[in-house]
């Protein structure tokens, strides 16, 4: 997983004027970015609105980005709980259609469960897929789940089920989790998802990351993963996290596309409306546009 994953787009989901998976543009947007030299993308996950996208309106993910060009292989996805028997099956369905792994994401309605709870739930997860269970990323973002993956945890599955854990993504933004995450598990891939973190991490031996600014700046995070500081980061995060991340993500994305389609969201999330706001995302496009141009000088495609 280490050699599959250094920068992978969390992909946007985009959705059409009935709120169903806009199929064209999705396999688009995952061809375009796995042409700026991205080896993997990662479907369905936080920037993804994935829990909010039933299980049957995302079957059809290998099937559809086959058809736009996109092989299984290219692809992560993010399975959600909080039932350990619906996450394993999906789990296993995943695998079986020949994802490059998953991205399995703890329970997340029970708050502050124990380890030993925790670490049950991954192992009733695994053993459901069975011995083929493999490329096993633990998706650790304990602001939104209420559940922190940690060294010990990883430690404990890793030895349980050492053909599955494959790496961590660490989005807790929290540098003292992240390097302990690296001081123990330094030989599986640690992606950071905060992108403020991530050139320092790369230094301190973490593998890459699965980011969601990765949408509409591929360059700037190629950039931060081979471990290099770009200033840039910080004036696009600063702008960025003053405003609801995912709706904000895929307003940068719709005016650096000039595609508006991208700039709707599922409910329980609302678009950016208000002035500052949509102000504070063409911005991040002017700053993205002017010193990261691609170097093919294109936009996205939208496919619509």
């Amino acid at each position: 997983m280490r050699k599959k994953i250094g920068v992978s787009a969390a992909l946007a989901t985009p959705f059409d004027h009935r709120g169903a998976i806009d199929w064209p543009r999705f396999g688009a947007h995952a061809k375009y970015l796995l042409g700026q030299g991205m080896r993997v993308v990662t479907a369905f996950g936080t920037t993804g609105e994935g829990i909010s996208i039933s299980t049957s309106a995302r079957a059809p993910l290998y099937e559809r980005m086959a058809a736009a060009g996109v092989d299984a292989g290219g692809l992560v996805e993010c399975v959600y709980g909080p039932s350990s028997q619906d996450a394993g099956d999906h789990a296993r369905r995943s695998l079986d259609a020949g994802c490059a792994g998953i991205l399995l994401t703890p329970p997340f309605y029970f708050k502050q469960p124990t380890e030993e709870g925790v670490y049950r739930w991954f192992a009733e997860v695994l053993e459901r897929v069975g011995p083929a269970c493999r490329d096993v990323i633990l998706y650790n973002i304990p602001g939104l789940t209420g559940v922190s993956i940690g060294p010990s945890l990883v430690a404990r599955l890793r030895l349980a089920f050492p053909q599955a854990i494959a790496g961590v993504k660490d989005s807790s933004g929290d540098w003292q989790q992240t390097t302990a995450l690296l001081a123990e598990h330094r030989d599986l891939a640690i992606l950071v998802g905060h992108e403020g973190d991530l050139a320092r991490a790369v230094r301190a031996g973490a593998s890459g990351s699965i980011s969601g600014v990765a949408n509409f700046a591929p360059e700037l995070i190629a950039t931060l993963v081979r471990g290099e500081d770009v200033p840039l980061i910080d004036d696009i995060l600063e702008r960025l996290l003053k405003l609801p991340v995912v709706p904000a993500v895929k307003a940068v994305l719709a005016v650096t596309t000039g595609d508006p389609v991208w700039s709707r969201v599922r409910a329980p999330l609302d678009p950016i409306h208000d002035v500052g706001g949509l102000r504070a995302c063409e911005e991040i496009a002017v700053l993205v546009r002017d010193r990261l141009r691609p170097a093919d000088g294109r936009a996205s495609p939208s496919a619509g």
